[in-house]
């Protein structure tokens, strides 16, 4: 008999159930084989992802906006004069005209020790540090996932660990993750900051949180909607901090360029964008797939010519979706093990409501889906009638929002083709209105 059994007897309590000699428990083996999944996913993405990609100069990039703008910075110039830009990334043997720079001041500073490279190898370096970015964010969702399983008192963790395993797998090769390292733009960081956010947030660390909050906001300026969020869940400190970690960062770029930089920056970027029409295939907002279909563009044949309309029906969604989204805000007290979830449901609704939302800028959203299963795997341990429904409807909207459709065929622009490229959007709405319900249900997940 071995030692736990004769201590069982012992005591009086029936002897555990013997394993057989050489044969690992059930979990041990659910959780090695779901491991070696994450372990094979990952190696394929640096093999056959950037491993590829990281051989190939596409002649136009986002990476290339962003070390131009960085050597306009050297040089004390303004990174938001697109002419300067483009001539210098002509002067560099760069054929196009690169796209203008759209971020927050403090990035093209962050952008000039990559100038001390050529321009070959500072995307090489960029794509390497993109791919190690990954890495991380994938490695800190598991830790986030089984944090929340403690949390929300799981008591199947095998299921736990395939959520993982499928994540994994699904992430690394969605269309967001892909576009992202091929255009060399900044989704993957923003998945990091914003899933490194959601555990600072769950685990009530405040620096590493308002840390992670203004690392978003500094990546790309939509994300600090979250920072009044944290503050109206009670994270004062962190919104606090998250806004002076922004204020120190700003302070270089006003030495470098004055305080003109700010108002040159609302001027030339976030005005135009407000003003313009964005019906690139490749831009997955609902302002954008309203525009598709209802305003005459060079980019795809539009079914109908109702300028007006588009501007109603996306003025009026866009109420909608805010409204919806304040009103699942007000309710109160929030469980912490939610404040997660409630963070993803904030950033799918930014998503939807920006005007510009690459395919690239999907990633940001990539550690909603998990967090959402664990809260929806909790309720049906707890009998919850319509957590089998919300598991289908969840899975659904991340193989949407995930799925690689070919946006830039010719023959999507035209026909029944221009809604498939806007099924990325499909996708966002389903998790977005599964998330609602899961948070208004609160009680069945805890």
């Amino acid at each position: 008999m071995n030692p736990a059994a004769a201590n069982a007897a012992a005591a009086g309590a029936p002897a555990p159930a013997a394993t057989p000699a050489g044969r690992p428990p059930r979990p041990r083996l659910v959780r090695a084989l779901c491991i070696g999944v994450v372990a094979l996913a990952l190696l394929e993405f640096v093999i056959a992802t950037t491993g590829v990609q990281i051989l190939k100069l596409p002649p136009a990039t986002d990476f290339a906006s962003y070390y131009l703008a960085g050597a306009l910075a050297r040089e004390a110039r303004s990174p938001y004069d697109a002419v300067a830009l483009a001539a210098r990334g002509h002067a560099l043997g760069l054929a196009h005209d690169q796209a203008p720079f759209l971020y927050p001041p403090p990035f093209a500073l962050a952008m000039q020790p990559f100038t001390r490279l050529s321009y070959p190898r500072a995307r090489a370096v960029w794509m390497l540090l993109c791919t190690a970015a990954l890495i991380a964010a994938v490695v800190w969702t598991g830790a986030l996932l089984h944090r929340l399983a403690t949390r929300h008192r799981i008591e199947n963790r095998d299921v736990v660990w395939i959520v993982l395993a499928g994540f994994a797998f699904a992430a690394l090769n969605s269309t967001s993750v892909h576009n992202d390292i091929r255009a060399g733009s900044v989704g993957i960081i923003l998945y990091l900051a914003l899933v490194a956010a959601a555990w600072g947030v769950l685990e009530g660390r405040a620096t590493a949180a308002s840390a992670a909050f203004a690392a978003a906001a500094l990546l790309k300026l939509a994300p600090a909607a979250v920072i009044p969020w944290a503050a109206w869940r009670g994270a004062r400190r962190t919104a606090a901090l998250a806004v002076a970690w922004i204020g120190v960062a700003m302070l270089p770029a006003l030495s470098r360029w004055g305080w003109t930089i700010v108002p040159e920056y609302a001027r030339t970027v976030l005005l135009p964008i407000l003003r313009r029409e964005f019906p690139f295939p490749m831009n997955q907002s609902l302002d954008a797939v309203l525009s598709r279909l209802l305003v005459p563009n060079e980019y795809v044949q539009s079914w109908f010519d109702l300028p007006g309309l588009k501007h109603v029906l996306a003025a009026g969604l866009s109420i909608a979706v805010a409204a919806l989204t304040l009103s699942t805000l007000r309710q109160r007290p929030r469980h912490p093990v939610l404040l997660p979830l409630e963070l993803g449901y904030v950033v799918l609704a930014l998503l939807m409501l920006m005007k510009i939302t690459w395919l690239h800028t999907l990633c940001a959203m990539l550690f909603v889906w998990p967090c959402l299963m664990l809260a929806i795997l909790r309720a049906a341990e707890r009998g919850a009638r319509w957590s089998r429904r919300a598991a289908v409807w969840a899975s659904v909207g991340f193989f949407l929002s995930s799925a690689h459709i070919p946006v830039l065929w010719s023959w999507l622009r035209h026909g029944p083709g221009v809604l498939l490229i806007s099924v990325h959007l499909v996708g966002l709405a389903i998790l977005w209105i599964v998330s609602r319900g899961v948070l208004r249900h609160q009680d069945d997940c805890l």
